[in-house]
C-alpha cells in the first residue's frame, strides 16, 4: 500500500514538474522576440541632459520640505535623458518614453547578448487620481496593469518587510498629462522617508564585511595623518601615498593587495570626495553623526573638483557595473552645459577616466602590488593623471553642439579617444 502511494506520489510530482517546465518554457517563448521594440539612440536622448537640473531642484525641495505636499513636473525630455544615461552605461538596454494628454507610454528593449533575441516590454500610464498602469505588454503576453502593480506592491513590501510600496503609491494623489509633460501631485513625504530608513536598516547586512572593516580602518588611519590637518590644500597624491604605503605593509599576497587597495580608494572617496560614498560600503564612520573630513580639500592640478572627480570615479568603478562610472561622469558634464552650469568639461572627464583607470589597475591581481609600490613613492601627479593644458572645458550647450554635435559624433568620439590614449600612456596604467 505504501509502495503504491509512493509510486503515484512520484508520478503526480513528475507531472506537476513537467507542466511547470512547459508553462515556464511557453512564457519564456512568448516573452522573447526576434526584433527589438525600441531602437532609440542614447546620443539623441542625452541632448536634453541639462533639463534634468530643474527636476533635481524639484526633488530637493520636496525632500527638504517633506511635511508639505508638492507638485512635481517631469518633461518627456527629462525622462528620456535619464533613460539615455542608463542606455549609455548598458548598451544592451534601450528605452523610450512618449507623453501625451491621453497617457504616457514607456517601452523598453533588452538585447540578450549574442543570441539575436530581445526582451521587449511596454506599459501605458493613464492620468487620474492615483497611479494607473494599463496594457502592460511583455513580448506577446498581455498582463493587466492593476494586477501587475498589486504584485509589485506585495513583492516589495514582503521583501523589505515594510509597507514602503503601499506608502509610496498612496502618496501619488493625482497624475495629469499634456503633450510632452507629466505632473505628479504628491502628498507629504515624511512618512515615506522614515520608511525608507527602515528599509535600509532591514536590508543591511548584520555581519560586517572584510572590505567594510578595512575601509573604516583606512578612513581612521588617513584622517589621523599630519596631511589631514594641513590648512592649505594637499595633492591627492599625498593621500594616496599615505594610504598605499600602509596598504603595502598590510598586504601579504596579491589577493590581499587587491582588497587593501580597494579599501584605500573607498576610504579616500568618503574622506576627500564625499562622505556619502561611504554609505555604499557600509557603516565606516567612527561617529555616524559627524563624518570625518580633512581640514582642507585635496587637489589635482591645483583644483579640488578634479581630485573629487578622480577619487569618486575610482570608487564608483569598484562599486558599480563596468562603464557606469564613465556614463555618470559624462551625464554630469552634459547637465552642466545648461544655463547656470559650469559648461561641458573634458577636463573633468579626464579626471573621471583617470580615476576609473586607477581603480581598474589597483583592483587587478596582476597589478595590485605594483600600484602599492608605485604610489608609496609617488612624487608627481603626472603618475596618475595626464596634463590638461590643451583639454577643452567650459563649453555651453550651443558651443558643444557646434563643435561636437552629439556624444556619438565622430568629433566627440575622437576627442574622448584622444584623451583615453593620453591616459593609457601613463606607465602605471600601461598593461
Amino acid at each position: 500500500m505504501i509502495l503504491r502511494f509512493l509510486k503515484w506520489f512520484f508520478i503526480g510530482l513528475a507531472i506537476v514538474v513537467f507542466l511547470a517546465l512547459v508553462g515556464a518554457t511557453t512564457l519564456t517563448v512568448m516573452a522573447i522576440q526576434t526584433t527589438p521594440l525600441v531602437s532609440s539612440s542614447a546620443s539623441s536622448q542625452l541632448d536634453g541632459a541639462d533639463s534634468v537640473n530643474a527636476l533635481l531642484s524639484q526633488l530637493q525641495r520636496a525632500f527638504s520640505r517633506r511635511e508639505e505636499g508638492h507638485q512635481l513636473t517631469l518633461s518627456e525630455t527629462q525622462v528620456e535623458s535619464l533613460v539615455g544615461v542608463l542606455q549609455r552605461a548598458l548598451p544592451e538596454f534601450k528605452g523610450q518614453v512618449n507623453i501625451t494628454s491621453m497617457g504616457g507610454t514607456v517601452s523598453v528593449t533588452y538585447a540578450l547578448k549574442d543570441t539575436g533575441y530581445f526582451f521587449n516590454a511596454s506599459a501605458l500610464v493613464l492620468p487620474g487620481d492615483s497611479l494607473r498602469i494599463e496594457n502592460v505588454q511583455v513580448g506577446s503576453l498581455s498582463i493587466p496593469g492593476r494586477f501587475l502593480l498589486d504584485v509589485i506592491e506585495y513583492a516589495v513590501n514582503s521583501y523589505t518587510d515594510t509597507e514602503i510600496a503601499s506608502i509610496a503609491l498612496s502618496r501619488v494623489e493625482k497624475v495629469s498629462m499634456q503633450q510632452g509633460e507629466l505632473t505628479l501631485e504628491v502628498g507629504r513625504l515624511d512618512t515615506l522617508l522614515v520608511e525608507l530608513n527602515t528599509v535600509a536598516s532591514n536590508l543591511s547586512v548584520d555581519e560586517e564585511t572584510e572590505l567594510q572593516t578595512l575601509t573604516a580602518y583606512y578612513l581612521r588611519y588617513i584622517s589621523g595623518r599630519e596631511i589631514a590637518l594641513s590648512t592649505s590644500p594637499v595633492s591627492l597624491t599625498e593621500y594616496l601615498r599615505e594610504g598605499m604605503a600602509r596598504a603595502r605593509e598590510q598586504s601579504t599576497s596579491a589577493a590581499q593587495a587587491v582588497l587593501h587597495n580597494k579599501a584605500v580608494i573607498l576610504a579616500l572617496a568618503a574622506y576627500v570626495g564625499h562622505h556619502r560614498v561611504g554609505h555604499l560600503v557600509g557603516d565606516i564612520q567612527p561617529d555616524k553623526d559627524k563624518a570625518l573630513r580633512p581640514r582642507s580639500g585635496a587637489v589635482l592640478h591645483n583644483r579640488n573638483d578634479l581630485a573629487r572627480h578622480f577619487i569618486i570615479s575610482a570608487a564608483l568603478e569598484l562599486l558599480s557595473e563596468q562603464s557606469m562610472s564613465f556614463a555618470i561622469g559624462e551625464f554630469k558634464e552634459l547637465m552642466d552645459r545648461g544655463a547656470g552650469g559650469s559648461g561641458y568639461s573634458f577636463v573633468d572627464l579626464v579626471a573621471d577616466m583617470s580615476g576609473t583607470a586607477f581603480a581598474q589597475t589597483a583592483a587587478s591581481p596582476a597589478h595590485a602590488e605594483k600600484v602599492q609600490n608605485a604610489l608609496a613613492r609617488i612624487r608627481s601627479e603626472s603618475d596618475i593623471i595626464p596634463a590638461i593644458d590643451d583639454v577643452p572645458e567650459g563649453l555651453s550647450k550651443q558651443a558643444f553642439t557646434e563643435q561636437y554635435g552629439r556624444v556619438d559624433s565622430g568629433a566627440y568620439l575622437r576627442e574622448v579617444e584622444r584623451l583615453k590614449q593620453r591616459i593609457k600612456r601613463i606607465p602605471l596604467y600601461a598593461n
